[in-house]
């Protein structure tokens, strides 16, 4: 469902989609008399709770629901704010907590359950809120268009937005804990390339439901737009749980992580997440230092693009007229930026799809499904040839990413503007892979060694580790909003109609840097 949650981290949503992998042999050789350590065909079952997504459309979508019940744009913008706080100081809770837990139904499902059914009432409550308030109020003979009764529908959607933010958190850790834990680690980079094909799914589909009329579909239930996107999301969020969790056997490790309190308080969570971050493996240390860079640049993009697109479909003099942000843009610039993200998303998820034959994994001792075909059909020539491998090729689509924002020196049309957005298509799709292959086989492969040695009193949590990613990237995401504040007051200042642009270009100087840093990662 990462095309249908509304709130951004990156615009986040979490993509809740049930797919399925090839079984490869020897699947189970590093269990180690360990449970059953389930294969990447059956985890990949499981919805993807990821944070990185690209959906201009639902998220415009979300804003105009907000802008219609009478909040203004500007605090419109302040509302977002809440999913990357929510990212920086939910989810490393809930890593820590699901580490210590002792459930007997698991570490990491009831964390998920919970942020499912949260996610599900945030949902639902967010899109009917303004009918449910105004029922309240006539209830108690009140004037629903009142200031007062206008405020309160406005406070409790905020309330919701809130909700909903940190709903998604347990349920995006666990997910990706999940796929960490019950993975081998000479799978970890293809359960990677699969969840972010699942991603790229979602966000089409997200593009679809967006251009369609879904009130059409659903005639007789009177529901707007925003009313359907999130009955859908719901839908998906509880089918794809529930089969997840029905389906996974978690690993047990009630044995396996030292639990010095079984109630711990904020000091001790923050003493836990200081000794994973500086315990946890080097590799990992350096992909988060990467990431913080890498989101610093990719948040003007995400958020922006919609409108750098439509910025060259209307009169470029209407620009001027923005104050604190981007010029609002007419329904058809929307669309015409929307379809040019769908390019985007398309791109994307084909360079995902690909990903078995342009990158090389060291950890990979089986050929892919696609691989064996190609070598069947007597074109083993596009399967044996020298490839980049996670590291390399992830430095290589930063410095792509940062070519094309700095091309905005040179587009002047709607159609090169598209055209740099369906390039920009490449690098995300190794946004959505690279690090969190990275990451697992890290994990993956600590834990093993751990194993052998039987002291599993220092194994680092998954859990942990997972909400430490989030916060380097998160946290960066907040600094990008100020600083393209800053641009575009600045763009304005001296009476440019170029802000969009140039916050674009700025994103182009951080993937330098994220470029950089990835390049000090060995293969």
């Amino acid at each position: 469902m990462s095309m249908l949650l509304n709130a951004p981290e990156a615009e986040q949503r979490a993509t809740l989609l049930g797919h399925e992998l090839e079984p490869t042999e020897d699947e189970n050789d590093e269990n180690d008399g360990d449970p059953r350590e389930t294969s990447v065909h059956d985890t990949l079952l499981l919805p993807d709770g990821d944070d990185e997504g690209d959906d201009d459309d639902n998220n415009h979508e979300a804003s105009q629901f907000l802008v219609s019940l009478g909040l203004s744009k500007s605090l419109t913008a302040l509302v977002w704010i809440a999913a990357p706080l929510c990212g920086v100081v939910i989810q490393p809770l809930a890593g820590v907590l699901s580490d210590r837990s002792q459930s007997r139904w698991g570490q990491r499902r009831p964390f998920i359950v919970a942020g499912a059914l949260g996610i599900t009432v945030s949902m639902l409550a967010l899109s009917w809120v303004q009918e449910v308030i105004h029922a309240f109020i006539k209830v108690f003979r009140g004037d629903p268009q009142s200031s007062a009764s206008r405020s309160l529908v406005v406070v409790i959607a905020v309330f919701w937005i809130y909700a909903l933010n940190i709903s998604i958190q347990p349920l995006q850790g666990g997910i990706r804990a999940f796929i960490v834990e019950n993975c081998p680690a000479h799978q970890q980079s293809q359960a990677s390339a699969w969840a972010s094909r699942m991603v790229g799914f979602g966000n089409l589909v997200g593009y679809i439901s967006g251009f369609s009329a879904l009130p059409r579909m659903f005639l007789f239930t009177g529901m707007t737009q925003f009313q359907a996107l999130c009955l859908i999301a719901s839908l998906s969020v509880i089918i794809t749980v529930i089969l997840s969790c029905s389906w996974i056997t978690e690993q047990s490790r009630r044995q396996t992580l030292p639990v010095s309190q079984k109630h711990p308080g904020l000091a001790e969570i923050s003493r836990d997440l200081i000794r994973t971050y500086r315990h946890m493996p080097v590799k990992i240390q350096k992909v988060c230092h990467v990431q913080f860079c890498a989101w610093m640049g990719w948040f003007p993009f995400l958020f922006y693009s919609t409108t750098y697109v439509g910025e060259h479909y209307k009169d470029p003099a209407a620009a001027r007229h923005s104050s604190m942000g981007p010029h609002p843009l007419s329904p058809d610039a929307i669309r015409i930026g929307t379809s040019a993200n769908l390019l985007f998303a398309i791109v994307a998820l084909l360079t995902n799809i690909g990903l078995p034959l342009l990158v090389r994994d060291s950890k990979k001792d089986y050929d892919t499904w696609l691989e064996r075909r190609l070598s069947s059909r007597g074109l083993s020539r596009f399967v044996n040839y020298p490839r980049l491998g996670i590291p390399r090729a992830w430095t290589c689509a930063h410095v792509l990413y940062a070519l094309t924002m700095f091309a905005t020196f040179f587009v002047t049309s709607q159609v090169g503007a598209t055209v740099l957005i369906g390039i920009a298509g490449l690098s995300w799709a190794f946004m959505l892979w690279a690090p969190f292959a990275i990451i697992g086989e890290e994990i993956s492969t600590r834990h093993l060694s751990v194993r052998a040695d039987g002291d599993r009193s220092t194994e680092t949590g998954a859990g942990a580790i997972v909400g430490i990613h989030n916060i380097a990237t998160s946290f960066p995401q907040i600094i990008a909003a100020v600083i393209c504040s800053g641009i575009f007051w600045l763009a304005q200042a001296v009476g440019s109609d170029e802000g969009t642009a140039w916050v674009l270009r700025a994103g182009g100087c951080a993937a330098l840097g994220a470029a950089y840093l990835t390049s000090k990662l060995k293969d």
